[in-house]
Formats: structure tokens, sequence, C-alpha cells
């Protein structure tokens, strides 16, 4: 069903517009992967801050369930500041906080090799894996966020390296969405999406492109991105939102429409890489 409350993809496009000239403006001047890495850090954060409520906060950090439980670095994450007792430490844009109050985790990657791609998946996993007690791994949206993509062979054979044999079978615990920002792409898993009315596999990442004579290409399959990436974030605090007091949101404010969706004929799975398969209309 089209949604027609949701913003013109002009809107969205002024984000994809400000991280992308920011981007280039800063590869332009800073060849230093470290230092221009920590910088497309905090674009990202910084066009979700703007974005989201002042309920939710962005920051990099840790999350911490006890001394010997406590997740990989991660680039971003949303916080839900009406959690009792959030933070166990914070000083600035660095913080280390409990399970409960994390909404969202993001992994960004500027230049995204298989090396990169595996520490990503990894670095979910392990806040992921904090999710206990009311909570589960799946209410913990996850992102791999890469501004240079790959070919999709190249992916395929990403999907098959073994040190991630272990998210087969057990794909809650991986990214629930992986963007390649330039290649206008991205891959969404399965149980975020339907096609002919059907629930898809859970275990595939199906690949999602700009669909219909509204979207060009470029700029606004960009745009598309983006508008896809606040939608998984905003779904994620409205159903923490849920989790917690029970109360469903009256809200119909959707930002994509799914007219402006397509899907390929490809999918990514892990051990099987790569596969083609056909699309209900």
């Amino acid at each position: 069903m089209t949604n027609n409350n949701a913003p013109k993809i002009e809107y969205f496009e002024s984000f994809a517009d400000e991280i992308t000239s920011k981007f280039r403006r800063l590869s332009n001047l800073v060849k230093h992967n470290t230092t221009s890495g920590d910088y497309h850090e905090e674009i990202l954060r910084t066009v979700l801050r703007n974005f989201l409520s002042k309920r939710f906060s962005v920051k990099k950090g840790f999350i911490y369930s006890g001394h010997e439980q406590v997740s990989k670095q991660i680039d971003l994450m949303v916080i839900d500041e009406n959690s009792p007792m959030a933070y166990v430490f914070q000083e600035g844009d660095f913080a280390i906080v409990i399970p409960e109050a994390v909404v969202a985790v993001m992994e960004i990657k500027t230049v995204i090799q298989k090396d990169d791609f595996v520490e990503a998946l990894e670095n979910i996993f392990s806040a992921k894996s904090l999710m206990t007690d009311s909570l589960f791994p799946a209410n913990l949206m996850g992102i791999v966020f890469g501004y240079e993509g790959v070919q999709d062979d190249t992916l395929g054979e990403w999907f098959r390296d073994p040190r991630i044999n272990k998210f087969q079978n057990n794909e809650v615990m991986a990214p629930d969405t992986v963007i390649f920002f330039t290649q206008s792409s991205m891959l969404l898993r399965g149980n975020h999406l339907k096609s002919g009315g059907n629930q898809l596999e859970e275990k595939y990442y199906y690949q999602l492109i700009g669909g219909n004579d509204e979207i060009k290409p470029g700029m606004n399959s960009q745009a598309l991105q983006i508008s896809m990436l606040l939608q998984l974030i905003v779904n994620a605090c409205r159903n923490r939102e849920i989790s917690r007091t029970g109360r469903f949101s009256e809200s119909s404010f959707n930002l994509t429409r799914t007219d402006r969706v397509a899907m390929t004929n490809k999918r990514f799975a892990f051990v099987d890489g790569i596969s083609e398969f056909n699309i209900q209309q």
C-alpha cells in the first residue's frame, strides 16, 4: 500500500547531499584513513542527532553488562535517555551504557574490505549478545554503513568467509541491514520485508534499490537509502517504547513509500553467498 504521508524524496536528498558533500570534501583534504574514518562517523552521528527527538541521544562507545560482559567498541549508538541509569560512564560523545538503554548500533566504514566487513559483523554480534532478560537480540537494530561498496560477486564471497559461519541459522545476531552508500544499494534481512504478500526468509539479505520513475539515478537512490535507514531507526525507537510501556503508538507516519523501493533478484546468505530468486509481484 502506498503511504501518501511519506515526505517527498527531496527531503531525504538534503540528508544524502549533506553526507556526500562532507565525505567528498574531507577526502580531497585528508588521506589518513583513521582521521577521515573518525570524521565520517561524526557526520552520521550529527545527521541522526538532527533528525531524532531529544529523547534519543547519539554517541559512540561500549555496552556494559558486567565486568566480563562488555561489547566491542561501537561507532554509533542510539540511546534512550528515558532509560533509568542508562550511563555507566559518559564524557562528551563517548559513553558506556547498559543494554536496556541502547536502541540501535551502527558500524561505519569509509572503504570496506573483507576484514572490515567481518569486524563490523563481530562488533554488532558483541552488542546483540548482551541483549538478555527482558530484551532480545531482535530488539536491537544493527546496521553496517559502508560509504564505498563492492561488486555483488565479491560481497557474495565475503558472506562465505568461515569467520562468520556462526551467523548461519542465527541471523538475528547479525546486522539487520548493510548499506553501500555510493553504490545506491542496500541489503535488508528478510524479516523486515514482504513480497507478494508473503514474509521473506529471514536467512537471506535482499538487495534493494530505488524504484519507479520518481527515483532517478544517483542522488535520489542514495536519498532512498537514507529514508530507509531513518525508518529502521525510528521503528526501533517505537518498538523500544512499546516494550517499555506496552502501549502502541497511534501514529501512522512512515518515512518510506513502498512504491519507491525495488528489489533485485539477488539475495545473500551466510555460508551460501550470493544467489538469485524469482521475485513475486
